[in-house]
């Protein structure tokens, strides 16, 4: 099977996180050899040891800053990107774009080093010019179509994303719209008969309240705070609104709408048990303790 160098994030925690491991695990599942190369490595820290004998590797490359929306690596990273894909001769390479300067760069290394180039392109897309955050969006997809226009292929979410890039220059050819997804096998409502220590500890402690559940990334395009007001306008008696993920307006929301009655701030949730275990709680009324 092939082997499939996949450059991605695994902090800070966000959707594209999200989508590298459920996707890299799933490609695993099917045969295919991975090796994850990723920023994880601060500057003045020692990198690891590649070793090409092994297929299934993780790479640290050093970085400078590292957030949830952009990274900056550090002066070293591109040459040790270079010698990691030349030890361990993938495939193919894709990257889950980062909006890093590396991103521009990787269409000129994979074309030197004969190496097949695929991105899933992943910032935030409001087709409307609504905000400062959809003007910032607009700029992002004009930044990055001239190199995207470079990449063999170029996965993205939706038509109108796809429309967008194509008055931007990109090739329809090189795009494919392949529309988020969850595991039904894993996403699931829970039954009576098999729900999880996680899920019986929730139901315990929200006993007797509804639960209303957002979870994901607290940024300006996902519209938390229209939900905040609402909640606020509404103030539904035996209700509970459970705010899950961490970003970048989560201190100012937090700021404005702290103190709202049955707003409970869960802040990020690493462990995807108790995050299941959520989505579950939310999906009927807890009337009693178990």
């Amino acid at each position: 099977m092939p082997h499939i160098a996949w450059l991605g994030k695994k902090s800070p925690f966000c959707g594209n996180v999200t989508y590298g491991l459920a996707t890299t695990a799933a490609l695993k599942q099917r045969g295919h050899d991975i090796s994850f190369i990723h920023f994880d490595t601060p500057a003045g820290s020692l990198g690891r040891s590649i070793e090409s004998s092994d297929p299934s590797l993780e790479v640290a490359l050093p970085y400078l800053v590292k957030s949830q929306v952009y990274t900056i690596p550090s002066p070293g990273a591109q040459r040790e990107l270079r010698e990691s894909l030349e030890r361990l001769r993938p495939d193919l390479v894709h990257a889950s774009l980062t909006l890093s300067p590396l991103d521009f760069r990787l269409p000129d290394l994979c074309q030197q080093l004969g190496l097949p180039l695929v991105a899933t392109f992943h910032p935030p897309f409001d087709a409307a010019l609504r905000n400062l955050s959809s003007g910032t969006q607009q700029l992002t997809y004009q930044l990055y179509a001239p190199s995207l226009a470079r990449y063999n292929r170029v996965v993205v979410f939706s038509d109108l994303q796809a429309d967008v890039l194509m008055r931007l220059g990109v090739p329809a050819s090189r795009l494919a719209v392949i529309p988020n997804g969850v595991d039904p096998e894993q996403w699931k409502p829970s039954l009576p008969s098999t729900e999880s220590p996680e899920l019986l500890e929730l139901r315990r402690r929200f006993a007797g309240q509804r639960v209303f559940l957002y979870m994901g990334r607290i940024a300006t395009e996902k519209n938390v705070e229209a939900l905040l007001r609402a909640w606020r306008l509404v103030q539904l008696a035996g209700c509970t609104l459970v705010v899950v993920g961490d970003g970048p307006v989560r201190q100012s929301l937090m700021q404005s709408y702290g103190r709202e009655i049955n707003v409970h701030w869960w802040g990020h949730e690493p462990d995807q048990s108790k995050r299941l275990a959520l989505l579950q709680m939310a999906e009927r009324p807890a009337s009693v303790a178990r």
